[in-house]
């Protein structure tokens, strides 16, 4: 019989981005079916609302904690000491189904931006179906290894934009210049010894005379999954030293990719 344990984290995707779910209650809805929440911090990515502006609608009343929308709609927020040792404000699944269209509906001071994150995110997020994707992936049955095919043909076929959003999360919050442009720079030369602007020079014509390039050369292909990967790794680190962040993934990346990028 299945182990569920309140404070577990469970993987799940939206759209080819990872959710950090968090188990409530092992018997929330039921026997064995646990009830399944979502933090603030991390749903802020996928919804477009920054965790700040959940955070400052949180309320106390006699019973409990909850968040207030503009519309006077609460819902009740959970906070949840994680087996990753991280603690989490939550709002339990299907309630997030319920505070997304009545937000969408009713936005109060929201900007376009979060609205728009909201609808996004209600297109694909259903109750029903996340439980049922949740479900699957604490089971280990043989459909979650159906369903990483399935996502990872998906995040093939994206090219590492979701890893890319995730990353300009990660430089808009601890570079407070937003050097976006300094930091893809940063990483273009730490992988290939090369800014940007060159590499995709590079890789939009043949290589040519110049010996450092020709001994530089990558494989767009290559070069790009190389870049996502990293990126993914700067957000996955979450540190508050972005430079620092940012060498490691490097470091991590040359490893990983070591007999395609060039010695530098």
């Amino acid at each position: 019989m299945p182990d569920y344990r309140a404070g577990q984290i469970v993987p799940l995707r939206y759209k080819s981005r990872e959710i950090k779910a968090i188990i409530i209650d092992p018997n929330g809805l039921g026997p064995d079916k646990p009830s399944i929440g979502m933090g603030f911090r991390g749903m802020d990515r996928h919804t477009n609302v920054p965790s700040n502006t959940l955070t400052q609608r949180v309320i106390q009343n006699e019973e409990g904690t909850y968040l207030k929308l503009p519309s006077g709609k609460l819902f009740r927020v959970i906070q949840i000491s994680g087996e990753d040792g991280n603690t989490y404000q939550a709002i339990e699944a299907s309630d997030w189904v319920e505070l997304a269209k009545d937000w969408a509906q009713n936005p109060g001071k929201l900007r376009k931006p979060a609205r728009d994150g909201l609808i996004e995110f209600l297109a694909w997020f259903a109750a029903e179906g996340i439980y049922a994707q949740a479900y699957t992936i604490l089971k280990r049955a043989y459909t979650y290894e159906d369903d990483q095919r399935v996502q990872n043909w998906i995040m093939s076929r994206e090219s590492g934009k979701p890893a890319r959003a995730d990353w300009g999360w990660e430089v808009q919050e601890k570079d407070k210049r937003g050097r976006f442009g300094y930091w893809t720079n940063y990483t273009y030369r730490g992988l290939f010894g090369m800014d940007a602007a060159t590499m995709k020079e590079v890789w939009e014509n043949p290589v040519h005379g110049d010996s450092r390039i020709a001994r530089n050369y990558v494989q767009e292909s290559v070069g790009l999954e190389a870049i996502a990967y990293c990126e993914k790794m700067v957000a996955q680190l979450d540190l508050d030293d972005i430079q620092q962040a940012h060498d490691l993934a490097i470091q991590a990346t040359r490893i990983k990719f070591a007999r395609d990028l060039p010695a530098l």
